[in-house]
Order: structure tokens, then C-alpha cells, then sequence
């Protein structure tokens, strides 16, 4: 009988935890206003209020020891957004002749933005370097260095891919045959410079642009918690049966290669009227689905859209432990 009741105890334990939102909790921000200390502690607030823990965001440089503060004071750690994408024309990439053309067309309504794309050929918007050069690296580590000196808790990585998805054809990469070995390489000497700088430094990235030979390589990282996309931001939106696969797939991959690997199932959201956006029903059961598969932590974009839509913001705050709700903002 005692053993019997030890094990109904263990088990509701188990069910109690898979329950539970997960302990890293991270929310990118990037539509707020942000030039004042009050817009600042408004992103502060309501983040808290949401029921995250860590803001991935571009705060002014002048003012980060300022959100940092205020972060600290919600029990928020504050990560700096760090992107890979702006450099010299001269050491973009390359692509084929037919990709150089479908760049130069306008947009379909159903682009995805880097997202998985839905029409074969599909090529990303912006302009990104080569990361299989040792100027770009260079160029890119001396960043990394000046970030990582910042009155923050960690870096949040982005935007490191291919324009067409799949590889760079210039001079520099066509001797090599593993793109994903060239992007993984390069987010693990940006992750190796930060901690050299500062080695108090937290990292999380959001594995973006999608790649397509292999999408979900993110637990190739040498990173403490990587953020992979299981659901995105446009229709056609993802089935929960897709969610819920990924999200599984990511939990059980994460440390296969690092153990301070910590998989971040990442859910997008864009409440802007071009695009349709999902129902706080649909949000509330991919959170759920996340909590079930015992993920340590969760990704979320973005902030200033899930404020836009009150019964949306007050489900993730139901799901995460907020204390935001519709009727009283």
C-alpha cells in the first residue's frame, strides 16, 4: 500500500511538472517605443506582467544599465539583441543568376519573412554576409566583444543564414559541401568570443532564416538556450499535431551535443492586420503543448504584438503565471 501511494505521488509529481510553465521564460521586443526610461519600464511591466522572465530587446545603449535595473527589480534578466546581418556590400553572398532575379520581384502576400518559405524558390529579403569569411568573422567578433562589455545579462543572437536558404556560392565557399557546418561554425565562435570577453555572459539565439537542408540544427550550438521555431508567425499556420512533434523533437535533441544545452520551442506572433494571426484558443494550446513536453524554456516574438491583442496577452499569462489581464490593463 505504501508503495502504491509513493508511486501515485511520484506520478502526479511528474504530471505537476510537465504542467508547469517552463523556468526560462523569454519574450523578444522590438515594436515599443523605447527612447524614454518611461516606455522603458512599460516594456519592463509588462513583461512581468505576461509572466516572463527573460527580454530579448534593442534598448538605447545609454539607457541599458537603466533596464537593466528595472528588469532585475521584476525578476527579468535582460538580454541584448544581437544581429548578424549588417556589413560590407562587398562581403554579401551569392547567389545563382535565378536567385539574384527573384530577389528583384515584389513580394507575395504569403511570403514568409524568413520563415519556412511556401513557394519553391523563395529567397530572403535582406541582404546577409558571408559568414565563411575571416573578415566577416573578424568584423562580427570585435561586435560581439563590445556587447558582451554591456551592463546586461546575456546576448541574444539573430539572423544567421542564407539568402536563398541553402548556401553561398561566392569565391570563398565553393570549395566547401557543409553550409550548415559554416553557420553552426560561426555561431559557436560568436558564443566562444562572448564568453571570452565576459564569461558571466548568458546566450540564447533564435535559429533564423530558415535552412532548408536541415531547419533544426540549433542543438548543434554551443548556446544555453536556443530558441527553434514551432509554430510562425503566417498563415498557413502550422497544425498543433506539427507543433507538438517539433516541440517533442527539440526536447529530446537538446543535449546531444552540449549538456548546458537548453532546447527554447519558439512561437511567433504578429498581430498587425496584413497578415492574419491566430486566436488566443490556438495560443493558449501551443503554450500548452510546450508545458507538456517538459521544454525548460520558450521563445515568443513579439512583445508589443501580444499587447496589441488583450485576450491574447491575458491567455499567455494565464499559461505562464502572469498576472496581466484584459478587463484591467
Amino acid at each position: 500500500m505504501r508503495y502504491l501511494m509513493l508511486l501515485c505521488l511520484a506520478v502526479l509529481t511528474v504530471q505537476a511538472c510537465a504542467e508547469a510553465p517552463p523556468q526560462w521564460r523569454g519574450v523578444w521586443e522590438w515594436s515599443l517605443p523605447k527612447k524614454t526610461e518611461a516606455d522603458l519600464v512599460r516594456i519592463a511591466d509588462s513583461a512581468q506582467a505576461l509572466g516572463f522572465n527573460a527580454l530579448m530587446m534593442y534598448p538605447p545603449q545609454p539607457l541599458l544599465g537603466f533596464m537593466r535595473d528595472q528588469c532585475h527589480q521584476r525578476g527579468i534578466k535582460l538580454y541584448y539583441s544581437t544581429v548578424f546581418s549588417y556589413t560590407k556590400p562587398e562581403w554579401a553572398q551569392v547567389m545563382l543568376p535565378a536567385e539574384v532575379e527573384r530577389a528583384k520581384q515584389p513580394l507575395p502576400e504569403d511570403y514568409m519573412h524568413g520563415g519556412k518559405p511556401v513557394h519553391e524558390g523563395e529567397v530572403f529579403s535582406g541582404k546577409l554576409p558571408c559568414y565563411a569569411r575571416p573578415e566577416v568573422r573578424e568584423h562580427f567578433r570585435q561586435m560581439v566583444v563590445k556587447f558582451a562589455q554591456l551592463p546586461v545579462d546575456g546576448l541574444a543572437f539573430d539572423v544567421v543564414g542564407f539568402q536563398n536558404y541553402r548556401r553561398c556560392t561566392c569565391p570563398v565557399c565553393q570549395g566547401k559541401t557543409d553550409p550548415e557546418r559554416t553557420i553552426v561554425s560561426f555561431i559557436n565562435d560568436m558564443a566562444a568570443v562572448a564568453r571570452q570577453t565576459n564569461p558571466q555572459i548568458a546566450l540564447t539565439i533564435h535559429i533564423y532564416p530558415w535552412f532548408s537542408p536541415e531547419p533544426y540544427y540549433g542543438h548543434k550550438t554551443d548556446i544555453d538556450v536556443v530558441g527553434q521555431t514551432v509554430s510562425w508567425f503566417f498563415r498557413p499556420h502550422w497544425p498543433l499535431d506539427k507543433v507538438q512533434s517539433l516541440t517533442t523533437q527539440l526536447v529530446r535533441d537538446q543535449h546531444r551535443f552540449y549538456p548546458r544545452h537548453t532546447a527554447a520551442p519558439f512561437i511567433g506572433f504578429d498581430a498587425r492586420k496584413q497578415r492574419d494571426y491566430r486566436s488566443a484558443k490556438r495560443i493558449r494550446r501551443e503554450l500548452q503543448i510546450i508545458k507538456q513536453s517538459g521544454a525548460r524554456a520558450l521563445h515568443i516574438a513579439e512583445l508589443g504584438y501580444l499587447l496589441d491583442k488583450p485576450l491574447i496577452a491575458q491567455a499567455v499569462a494565464e499559461e505562464l503565471g502572469g498576472s496581466y489581464r484584459a478587463d484591467h490593463r
